[in-house]
């Protein structure tokens, strides 16, 4: 069963701030960032569940994962798996959680 992605205001400005991040240095890799965050998503609503368990003191944070975005592994996704729906809640840079 698919998953629809939703993606929360904050996941999406952090998409926003790491590509324009990239595009500073090479606007193709920014391109191509972007494409395989959508891919990941993809790959995301296919198969619910990848990636592991974010430990977190915070018990209204209690079952958020997190999984590496396709080609670019040091850009973690978070995110809640519903019944129904895949919650992408952020996004971080290894080094910078």
């Amino acid at each position: 069963m698919t998953k629809q992605i939703v993606i929360t205001p904050k996941a999406s400005l952090d998409i926003d701030e790491y590509f324009a991040y990239i595009a500073q240095e090479n606007p193709e890799t920014a391109l191509l960032f972007f494409n395989s965050v959508r891919e990941t998503f993809a790959q995301l609503a296919r198969t619910p569940g990848m990636g592991s368990r974010y430990p977190l003191d915070n018990l209204s944070l209690q079952g958020l994962r997190k999984w590496a975005v396709k080609g670019f592994k040091k850009y973690l996704i978070f995110y809640f798996e519903g019944d129904e729906t895949i919650e992408v809640v952020g996004f971080s840079m290894l080094g910078k959680i």
